[in-house]
């Protein structure tokens, strides 16, 4: 019997920190804001809950599951080949991955929309991810697309080729698109594309790349410009986008919660469970209220980051339930 007390003596208190221990929670600095308003408001019906926040990078939060020093990974992408191989190789298993949020219509840094830009005098109605493709990498197996009369643009538009200007194709918004467009593909017309990054200035601030691409492409009656939708001013205007032969719709707050416009992104939570167990009940608890009606109501106040739509909410929390 002694033993037994001495026993229980020895793993009460390691219990007790389990349940007390803080969420912590790594992740993209631009994500900050609306986990602090998740955070605040969950507490509210969970006064012990605590959470603790080393939003150092999208690049190192998943390297914060692999090491045991978070339970939460958030990223405004996707994981790509870097991550997994930085989690699955030590872990053996794969980490999940659920949706907590759209990206923002046009907010830097937020998982903006990407936006298709061209000159108000421009007549072309509309395009479709393959154009865009082939405009980029110069038809890649199919049709050449150059000139604006490779779009079947007339008269003197026949023959004028395409100005392209994008964001910089080796960040992670230009990998993106090429993920997106031209799944995956590396061929380019590098000749004709002039990109864009965002640049430093001498005091300090940081002018972002999609202003760049705007400034860059107002008055060429040639342009394309690949920026978000905050550039249409001043002589731009937005090109509607269709997946195959759907519709084309313009990016707006709406064909992005409803996942009709081709160039939206997400934001995304990681975690470590491994196959067969279930999640940190404490984290599942926390995930629910982000995926929640409340939860996703708060993304109002962020005023970047987009709600999910209810299916696409409730869809996610499945995720989180499953044990696999």
């Amino acid at each position: 019997m002694r033993m037994l007390l001495a026993l229980l003596a020895l793993l009460l208190p390691c219990a007790v920190q389990a349940q007390d221990a803080p969420i912590r929670i790594w992740g993209n600095p631009a994500m900050l804001g609306i986990a602090e308003r998740w955070a605040d408001a969950y507490r509210r019906d969970h006064p012990d809950a605590r959470f603790e926040f080393a939003m150092k990078g999208s690049d190192s939060a998943i390297h914060g599951l692999t090491g045991g020093v978070a339970d939460l990974a958030l990223m405004g992408r996707r994981n790509d080949g870097v991550d997994d191989n930085g989690f699955s190789r030590p872990m053996q298993f794969d980490a999940t991955r659920i949706e907590i949020a759209n990206g923002s219509l046009s907010v830097p840094g937020k998982s903006d929309a990407i936006a298709v830009l061209v000159d108000a005098v421009n007549p072309l109605k509309a395009l479709t991810l393959a154009q865009l493709a082939a405009i980029l990498d110069c038809g890649g197996k199919g049709k050449p697309v150059n000139t604006w009369g490779d779009l079947g643009l007339e008269g003197d538009w026949a023959r004028m080729p395409i100005h392209i200007r994008s964001y910089d194709f080796a960040t992670r918004t230009g990998a993106w698109l090429q993920n997106r467009a031209m799944h995956g593909g590396r061929r380019m017309c590098w000749d004709r594309i002039a990109e864009y990054g965002d640049a430093r200035e001498l005091d300090g601030t940081m002018t972002p790349a999609a202003e760049q691409v705007g400034a860059a492409a107002r008055g060429d009656r040639a342009g394309l410009a690949i920026a978000n939708p905050a550039q249409a001013v001043d002589g731009l205007r937005l090109l509607p986008l269709a997946f195959g032969n759907g519709p084309a719709v313009l990016p707006s707050t709406t064909t992005i919660i409803a996942r009709s416009y081709p160039l939206a992104r997400r934001a995304y939570a990681f975690y470590a469970r491994k196959p067969g167990t279930a999640l940190d009940p404490r984290v599942a608890a926390f995930l629910h209220y982000i995926l929640s009606d409340e939860g996703q109501a708060l993304l109002a106040e962020d005023r970047g980051y987009l709600p999910l739509a209810p299916a696409d909410a409730a869809a996610q929390r499945a995720i989180v339930e499953s044990i696999r």
